[in-house]
C-alpha cells in the first residue's frame, strides 16, 4: 500500500502578523496535486492540522476545502490532533467526516473506542491497520492510568504514553500493513531554534525513548517536530517526521519543506520517499544575532532575495530613527528587523522551559518574586486546580 504522510500544517499561524492564508492553501492544493498523482491509498496526518484551539474562520474554510478535495478524489485519510488543535472540536467534526472516509481523531482513546482504524487499499487486497494516538496530555495519562491500567500507576509521562502505544500496538497483524500516527516527541529530535514548535511541549517531561515504538510497526508517521531531517536512529525505528507544512518562523528558515510518500506492504520494510513542495514561500534570515549588516550590505543583498520573507540583522551602535522604514525601502517583504543592542540583549540565558513540567516553572516564578521562597501547600493547590481547569477547557 502507499501513503502520503503530512504533518503540522498550522493553518491560521501568522508571520510577525502578516497573514499566510494564501500560502496554507497552495500548500495543501500541492499535497492533494502528489496524492493524486502518486495514487496513494491513504493521507496520513499527524497533528497540529490548526495553529490554534479557536481557528478563524478563515482557516477552518482552508481546511475543509482541503477535505472536500480529497473526498472527491476518493482518497481516504486518518487525521489526528496535535498540541496546538481542541481535540473536543475535532471529535465534534469528525462525526460527519467519518461518513466520507477522513477519520478524525481529536483525543487518545482505546482500540475498541476507535483507536486503530482499517483502511483497504484501492485493489481491496490488501488492509492497513493505523493506529491513532493524537497528543496527549498529561491529563490524559492520568485518564489512561485508572480506565485503561487497571490501576497501574506511571511514574513519569513517557511511561504512560508508551502503555498507550503497546495497547493499541495489540491490534496489528501479521497478515495487514501496521501503521502508528502519532503526534509525540521523541527523546534525541533535533529543533530548530526559534521553530513554530511550543516550548513547553517540547522537552525531556515530554520526551518518549524512539526504543519504545511497538517493533510491528512498520512505518510510524509522527508529527510535533518541524524539522524533517532527524537522527538515523529514528529510522531504525522506523519511526519518521516529515516537518511542517510551512516554514512557521525563521528559525526554520531554508529548511526545504516535503512530504513523505510511503510504500509497504505486510511483513515488509518500508520504503520511504521524500517529495520536496516547491510551492512553498521561503523565509531567509540576513546577518545573525552575533553579526549584524550595514546599510550598505542590506542595499546589496536586496537584489538576491526574491520574494521571501526576511528577518534582519542591522548593525548599529546607537538607536537611529527611522531605521525600520529604511530597511523597508531595500527590503520590502522585510517582516523582521532586529538592531545590533536588541540582538545582544537576546543572547541573555534562556530558561530551559522545555525541560520542566508547568508545577516546576510555577514555582521557579514564585521563587523569583520571593526571594527563593517555596509557595505555600495551599497556593500550590489552587495552582494544580486553576491549570486543570485551563488544560481540561482546552484539550
Amino acid at each position: 500500500m502507499r501513503f502520503l504522510h503530512t504533518s503540522d500544517w498550522h493553518i491560521g499561524k501568522p508571520l510577525r502578523n502578516h497573514r499566510r492564508d494564501e500560502e496554507y492553501a497552495a500548500a495543501l492544493a500541492e499535497v492533494l496535486d502528489i496524492a493524486k498523482r502518486e495514487q496513494v491509498d491513504c493521507l496520513l496526518v499527524a497533528g497540529d492540522i490548526f495553529d490554534s484551539v479557536a481557528p478563524p474562520p478563515e482557516a477552518e474554510r482552508i481546511v475543509f476545502d482541503f477535505f472536500r478535495e480529497l473526498i472527491g478524489a476518493r482518497i481516504p485519510a486518518v487525521v489526528i490532533a496535535g498540541n496546538h488543535d481542541h481535540p473536543r472540536r475535532m471529535n465534534a467534526f469528525s462525526r460527519v467526516l467519518d461518513l466520507v472516509d477522513v477519520h478524525v481523531r481529536g483525543e487518545p482513546v482505546t482500540a475498541a473506542q476507535g483507536g486503530v482504524i482499517q483502511i483497504p487499499s484501492r485493489d481491496g487486497n490488501e488492509t492497513a491497520v493505523i493506529a491513532a494516538l493524537p497528543w496527549v496530555s498529561e491529563r490524559k495519562v492520568r485518564d489512561f492510568e485508572s480506565l485503561f491500567a487497571g490501576g497501574e500507576h506511571f511514574a513519569e509521562y513517557a511511561e504512560g504514553v508508551t502503555a498507550m502505544l503497546k495497547h493499541l500496538a495489540q491490534s496489528f497483524r501479521p497478515d495487514a500493513v501496521n501503521i502508528l500516527l502519532a503526534h509525540v516527541f521523541l527523546s534525541g529530535a533535533v529543533i530548530a531554534p526559534e521553530s513554530g514548535e511550543r516550548p513547553l511541549h517540547i522537552g525531556n517531561v515530554y520526551a518518549v525513548n524512539p526504543q519504545m515504538i511497538p517493533a510491528d510497526v512498520q512505518y510510524a508517521a509522527l508529527g510535533h517536530v518541524h524539522k524533517p531531517d532527524q537522527p538515523r536512529a529514528f529510522e531504525l525505528a522506523n519511526a519518521y517526521y516529515c516537518g511542517s507544512l510551512l516554514q512557521c518562523d525563521f528559525g526554520e528558515a531554508d529548511q526545504q519543506k516535503r512530504v513523505n510518500i510511503v510504500d509497504v506492504s505486510p511483513g515488509g520494510k518500508a520504503k520511504v520517499r521524500a517529495v520536496p513542495l516547491t510551492s512553498i514561500r521561503q523565509l531567509k534570515n540576513l546577518g545573525s544575532r552575533k553579526e549584524g549588516l550595514t546599510l550598505d550590505q542590506i542595499r546589496d543583498a536586496a537584489a538576491d532575495v526574491g520574494d521571501a520573507y526576511l528577518k534582519v540583522f542591522v548593525k548599529a551602535d546607537r538607536p537611529v530613527p527611522g531605521l525600520a522604514q529604511e530597511v523597508r525601502e531595500f527590503l520590502p517583504n522585510a517582516v523582521d528587523i532586529v538592531v545590533g543592542s536588541a540582538a545582544r540583549e537576546s543572547e541573555a540565558p534562556e530558561v530551559g522551559i522545555g525541560c520542566q513540567t508547568p508545577v516546576e516553572l510555577f514555582t521557579a516564578y514564585y521563587g523569583d518574586l520571593h526571594s527563593g521562597a517555596e509557595p505555600t501547600a495551599e497556593l500550590m493547590s489552587l495552582f494544580n486546580r486553576l491549570y486543570e481547569e485551563v488544560t481540561g477547557a482546552a484539550h
